[in-house]
């Protein structure tokens, strides 16, 4: 028999760091299981990469300016990093990336005593990213190479019993500021039909079966809502999962004036907060280019939106909630209030920025190389 191609020996490493991902992730007991799932999946997913890049005959090297091959300071080439590889291998508006980005991110922001709490708060996105990563295994290698036979449906209570949605809540109560700080950051910059998205966050409603079992039963199985029928939607214990409807964006749908997010903002903020403080806002935080800009629609679209036709700008509700977020905190209020617009020098070049436009919550924080 030929020899296995190289790719194919680093998609076999590829599945085993999953396998070792979910293993550790499942274990009982609280000893730092979502930091060893994030490593090991975003292992998972770099060698996953490479495999089809290897396998299309792509480069996992970095070259320089010149076409040439850079050299490790430590020797050897130096490859690829995951953000690389991904922006290569998926547009960015491609859910499975930013679910993998978001978890590079989080990574960086875990604090290990309150491991348990965080991995409750993004247990829909870490259940995403292991189904992503299957679904994108088949799609690129076939099912031949699929994992569904070597994973198992665990077995769990703290997300099942009568009093599940309180303890949620109370579990998002008791993480870190910053950490639940970044995660809203975070979303606030998606698109709304990138964090609807099932393969960003993955959302079910668990309903127990009390009818009677037949040979084909499975102990889960998947009904869209729209296919339920009135009597089915009335006997809602005989379904046992529902995907929820998914809302498509309308333009304008649910945007507001900038008079509509001063209100808004100033009934919430136990500081004043007018229309002069809305514009030192926008330009504090980068979400918009000022009048008579030569592109008045380069906005961060997550907050900010240009219509040409009526030529004036709209804002998102994430805006009106990043707003309050920010501003509540004393110093970020002073510091937005202060703003001045950075001036070019002789050179023509701009000083580096410290202020809230270079804010990192609203592009994912860089993670450790992973190799």
């Amino acid at each position: 028999m030929a020899a296995r191609r190289r790719w194919w020996h680093t998609l076999q490493s590829s599945k085993a760091e999953v396998l070792l991902a979910v293993d550790l992730y499942n274990r009982s007991g609280n000893e730092r299981q979502l930091e060893a799932f994030i490593v090991h999946m975003n292992l998972g997913w770099m060698k996953l990469l490479q495999a089809r890049t290897e396998q299309a005959g792509g480069d996992l090297i970095v070259k320089d300016e010149r076409g040439w091959r850079k050299k490790h300071p430590e020797g050897g080439y130096l490859y690829k990093p995951l953000r690389t590889l991904l922006a290569e291998q998926l547009v960015e508006t491609d859910p499975r990336r930013s679910n993998i980005v978001f978890f590079l991110g989080l990574r960086n922001q875990i604090e290990h005593r309150h491991e348990a709490k965080i991995a409750a708060l993004v247990a829909g996105r870490t259940q995403a990213l292991l189904i992503n990563y299957e679904q994108t295994l088949v799609e690129w290698f076939g099912q031949a190479e699929a994992l569904g036979s070597e994973l198992r449906f665990p077995l769990f209570v703290s997300t099942i019993t009568g009093d599940a949605a309180e303890a949620v809540k109370l579990v998002r109560a008791q993480v870190p500021k910053g950490v639940l700080d970044w995660v809203q950051d975070f979303d606030a910059s998606l698109d709304p039909g990138l964090s609807a998205d099932q393969r960003f966050d993955f959302r079910v409603y668990l309903i127990s079966h009390t009818g009677p079992k037949s040979e084909a039963d499975a102990s889960m199985t998947f009904i869209r809502e729209e296919n339920l029928t009135d009597e089915q939607r009335a006997s809602v214990e005989q379904v046992r999962t529902i995907i929820r409807e998914k809302h498509v964006p309308v333009e304008d749908l649910n945007r507001y004036k900038a008079s509509e997010v001063v209100e808004q903002v100033a009934e919430r903020l136990d500081a004043d907060f007018n229309s002069y403080m809305h514009s030192q806002a926008w330009k504090a935080f980068g979400v918009r280019p000022a009048p008579g800009a030569s592109d008045p629609a380069q906005t961060k679209p997550q907050f900010c939106v240009y219509n040409a036709t009526f030529k004036q700008y709209s804002y998102t509700p994430a805006w009106v909630e990043y707003l309050v977020r920010h501003l509540s905190n004393a110093a970020e209020y002073d510091m937005v209030r202060a703003w001045r617009t950075p001036v070019a020098d002789d050179d023509g070049e701009m000083p580096a920025s410290t202020s809230a436009a270079s804010d990192p919550s609203l592009a994912p924080a860089p993670a450790a190389p992973v190799s």
